[in-house]
């Protein structure tokens, strides 16, 4: 599927490919980057980082967000959270 993604000067994207690779764009600022910057700069850090990754999931948990719909059919079976 081919998506285009308008990017504005101060917009930050992390785009997370089903292959495990990601595309990033931050805006270009030295100084004092605005939240959505430090968000998604944390986000890319934390993919690949396991420790990281399960901290923002054990807090995501312990804050009971759940995902609104059932886990995609394309995700093993083996990968799937437990949704009972």
């Amino acid at each position: 599927m081919k998506t285009t993604i308008r990017i504005a000067p101060i917009d930050a994207a992390l785009v997370l490919r089903g292959d495990g690779t990601f595309e990033v764009w931050l805006p270009h600022i030295h100084s004092d980057p605005p939240p959505n910057a430090l968000a998604m700069s944390a986000l890319m850090c934390a993919y690949h980082d396991e420790r990281i990754m399960a901290m923002i999931k054990d807090a995501m948990d312990a804050a009971g967000y759940q995902y609104p719909d059932p886990p995609p059919s394309s995700l093993p079976p083996s990968e799937r959270p437990d949704t009972q």
